[in-house]
């Protein structure tokens, strides 16, 4: 999971003037497919809604989540109050997992690597710059789940192993009662992007609302997005992709503008984008368990256009 975004500036957020409806053409190891897709049509009603700031090293949660969490889709509103790029990425851990044996495996880590046979990854929100912030819906199924930053810093360690990761418990209200009422989104889906075997699937028209995230894949993976600062050619994101995955200052300047986090096999999340007009750069930097080589260096990114 390690990227260098410590050193990123913050220059393309979400949500500039100039984003909105431009087409997209996707290029390098994406395949396009026509936005409002009828398969998403319709947003899922949020149980609750958690509003996320994150820093160094520390997410802050409201309401405060101690009291337990209800299953369900939750609307995630999170915002990077920091000075270095954050996520926030939620896992479950699976059925028989002990909390200490998770913790073992992790310990020392900053890939991930060691520990993701032990849960499953439901989303949240990828790498954002300083200064942005962004919208999801991630699916909260009863047990222990973690909240949790994989960015790391500067020395390639994870926020997470500094810290910045919360443990929530999820489960129905013992009696009964509903959890804290959430307007509907009373929005349509206006496409579906997949994380399947051969890589990314982007709609042609990334116009700005919901979009539908599933991993249709049998390898678990995630949507980084980052605005680049110049078109680029193949030899270029090659050599970009490298330095990512080395966790070294790419040459040619990057913004992270969010994306959905890691989900399993077979999960899937919605996204809200708000792009602006530029070129970007989609990449996966999770690995397989127990090996630390990130998907990207395997061929699993893809530049588009907005």
């Amino acid at each position: 999971m390690i990227v260098a975004l410590a050193v990123l500036s913050g220059a393309c957020a979400q949500g500039d003037d100039d984003a909105g409806t431009g087409s997209s053409a996707s290029t390098t190891g994406a395949t396009a497919e026509s936005a409002g897709d009828p398969g998403a049509a319709a947003l899922p009603e949020p149980v609750q809604q958690l509003d996320i700031d994150a820093t160094e090293y520390t997410f802050e949660i409201t309401p405060d989540p101690s009291g337990g969490l209800a299953p369900g889709w939750t609307l995630l509103k999170f915002r990077n109050v920091g000075a270095e790029a954050h996520q926030v990425m939620f896992a479950r851990l699976k059925d028989g997992v002990d909390m200490a044996a998770l913790a073992a495996a992790g310990a020392n880590d900053s890939s991930g690597s060691a520990a993701i046979e032990f849960v499953d990854m439901l989303g949240g929100v990828s790498y954002i710059a300083a200064g942005h912030d962004t919208t999801a819906l991630v699916n909260l199924p009863e047990g222990v789940v973690l909240a949790m930053c994989y960015v790391p810093d500067a020395d390639g360690v994870a926020h997470a192993l500094m810290g910045m990761t919360t443990t929530l418990t999820v489960a129905a209200p013992a009696d009964g009662a509903p959890p804290s009422a959430v307007a509907p989104l009373d929005e349509e889906v206006l496409g579906t992007i997949r994380l399947a075997e051969g890589g990314y699937e982007i709609p042609e028209d990334l116009g700005r609302g919901w979009y539908h995230v599933e991993n249709t894949d049998t390898a678990l993976h995630e949507l980084a997005l980052m605005r680049l600062a110049e078109p680029v050619d193949d030899d270029q994101v090659a050599a970009l992709v490298e330095d990512l995955a080395a966790n070294e200052t790419p040459q040619v300047g990057l913004d992270a503008v969010g994306g959905l986090g890691a989900i399993s096999a077979g999960f899937d999340g919605y996204l809200y984008l708000d792009l602006a007009a530029g070129d970007y750069l989609a990449v996966d930097f999770m690995p397989d368990p127990g090996t630390p080589r990130p998907h990207l260096l395997d061929g699993y990114y893809a530049t588009f256009r907005v």
